[in-house]
């Protein structure tokens, strides 16, 4: 049975920052591998998450809250050498140096959120309106009907599995609590925004834009051009999909088509060719961090989790990433690698896409960096 559901998000879990700075990841897995109790905050928190894990959903290992994976602030050590300096012990730093990543761009562009659902979710659509005509002072009327389907989302599994020895568990120290938090979020995030990309729809992922029946599509056949940017706009405007009220229409590229793009000039009446203005314009980066830029005025980002170097182009805002339960399910297992004195921990979420229109996506079907 599937439950009908407004588009809103209401937090399940609203830690206060004190509770964040306490909350340790490292006493949960421990109190897991020594088969103790589970109690403190750690044991409230996860009571709070199972007590909300309403329907059908149940975690099936310890619930750690979703609050805990918000970006913390790191305070460097910073050592003075005086007098004496030689015999003061050198501090570490308790931060750890930064894998490098693939960006996540889909919530940036303006991808909705919703967190905490249950049961499979329906969302109702109109596909069809009413008729109207043109008639004679007296003339009969034709009834007409609107026409209603859904956009349905169940939830699929995400998980991310790491091995740890006991030891380097037993001797956690606050940068290993940094570095589980961020790396179990964020490798979680990384594979989320994939999928809502370019997910397959099969083999149990998420049906990303790419997999989406219905979306426009454009064939670059070589080096893109100005009239191939305004063309992706054509064809979202004949669909009625590039005027909706609260839009966020936006690019998605890989960092070969905008290295690409950077090097191709607009041409045209009115473009001058002493001073050439390029599709990728160094003057219209957005200098907030995120290295973005407008291209035909609509904000563009760059990402490795682009294959094939294939151009994306729509409103973001018509599509919502759904997740089931209020956090991540952390299970620990002490069993399997007790031989060789490790400790497998295991991830998991549950996440599906729903694309209202599929009409407000346009995609490429070959590469932007040609």
């Amino acid at each position: 049975m599937t439950n009908t559901i407004e588009a809103k998000v209401e937090p399940l879990v609203g830690m206060k920052r004190a509770d964040i700075r306490r909350y340790s990841l490292g006493r949960v897995l421990r109190s897991l591998i020594n088969q103790t109790g589970l109690d403190g905050l750690e044991g409230e928190m996860d009571t709070e998450l199972k007590n909300h894990a309403r329907g059908a959903f149940r975690f099936e290992g310890i619930g750690v809250p979703a609050d805990i994976f918000q970006p913390r602030r790191r305070d460097l050590n910073v050592n003075t050498f005086d007098a004496g300096g030689a015999f003061v012990q050198t501090s570490i730093d308790d931060s750890v140096i930064e894998l490098l990543r693939n960006v996540t761009v889909c919530e940036r562009l303006g991808v909705q959120r919703i967190d905490g659902l249950t049961g499979n979710v329906a969302f109702p659509r109109q596909t069809g309106a009413a008729t109207a005509y043109s008639l004679p002072e007296q003339g009969a009327l034709t009834q007409s009907t609107q026409a209603i389907d859904q956009v349905l989302v169940s939830p699929k599994r995400i998980s991310a599995g790491t091995n740890y020895s006991k030891q380097l568990l037993l001797q956690s120290t606050p940068s290993l609590e940094t570095f589980l938090r961020e790396d179990l979020e964020k490798q979680i995030n990384i594979q989320l925004d994939f999928q809502c990309i370019q997910g397959q729809g099969a083999a149990s992922q998420i049906s990303g834009l790419l997999s989406t029946t219905g979306v426009g599509s454009v064939t670059l056949g070589g080096a893109t051009t100005w009239e191939d940017i305004v063309n992706f706009q054509g064809i979202l405007a004949a669909a009625n999909a590039d005027t909706q009220p609260g839009g966020r229409i936006g690019w998605i590229v890989s960092p070969q088509t905008r290295a690409k793009w950077q090097s191709i000039a607009k041409t045209g009446i009115g473009v001058a060719t002493t001073v050439p203005i390029f599709l990728w314009d160094e003057k219209n980066i957005i200098h907030d961090g995120t290295n973005d830029a407008y291209v035909n005025g609509f904000r563009a980002a760059a990402t490795n989790q682009i294959l094939n170097n294939l151009v994306f182009f729509g409103d973001f805002n018509d599509s919502i990433l759904c997740t089931w339960g209020a956090g991540l399910d952390v299970t620990v297992d002490i069993f399997t690698l007790a031989s060789q004195a490790s400790v497998r921990i295991i991830t998991n979420t549950w996440a599906d896409l729903a694309v209202r229109h599929a009409a407000s996506y346009v995609i490429s079907s070959d590469g932007g960096n040609q």
